[in-house]
C-alpha cells in the first residue's frame, strides 16, 4: 500500500519514504531494515526534469529494492523492535477516531501514550459550543 510498495519485494520487514521534487528533477528512495539503511537517488548531475511520471517510486524504489535484495542477504531476518512507550489503537481511517478491534474498518496506529483519540467513531458529533466545553468537564 501506499508509494512504496515496490519495497515488499525484499521480503523482509522495512520502512521508506518516497520523495520527488516539484519540478521532477529529483526522485528518491529511502529504506531501512532493522540492520540496515539506503537511500537510492535519481537525478541528472547538470539539472533537468527526469520526466513527467519519474517519481520516488517509479525510478528511484527500483534502484533501491534491486540493492537491497542482494544486500540483506548477509543479515539474519529480523523483525523492527516495537519500544515499550508506544501503545497501538484501532482506528477510523474515515474520521481517524477510535474503533472496536474486531471492525473491519479498523486499521491499528501507533500512538505516544495519552495521545489517542478518546472519541469513539460513530458517536454523534458535537456542536462547537459544546467540543471547547470537553475540556472545561474532564478537569472538573
Amino acid at each position: 500500500e501506499g508509494t512504496g510498495w515496490r519495497a515488499k519485494a525484499i521480503k523482509r520487514p522495512s520502512a521508506g519514504k518516497t520523495g520527488t521534487t516539484n519540478d521532477l528533477k529529483d526522485a528518491w528512495y529511502v529504506g531501512f531494515i532493522p540492520q540496515l539503511a539506503c537511500v537510492s537517488w535519481v537525478g541528472y548531475d547538470q539539472e533537468r526534469p527526469l520526466g513527467k511520471s519519474e517519481t520516488g517510486s517509479r525510478a528511484a524504489a527500483p534502484a533501491w529494492v534491486n540493492f537491497m535484495k542482494e544486500a540483506v542477504k548477509q543479515y539474519p531476518l529480523q523483525n523492527f523492535r516495537i519500544p515499550d512507550t508506544i501503545e497501538f489503537h484501532p482506528i477510523d481511517k474515515e474520521n481517524g477516531l477510535l474503533l472496536a478491534e474486531d471492525d473491519k474498518k479498523a486499521y491499528f496506529e501507533v500512538f505516544a501514550p495519552g495521545t489517542a483519540p478518546t472519541r469513539i467513531s460513530g458517536d454523534k458529533q458535537l456542536k462547537a459550543r459544546d467540543f471547547f466545553r470537553l475540556d472545561l468537564e474532564e478537569t472538573l
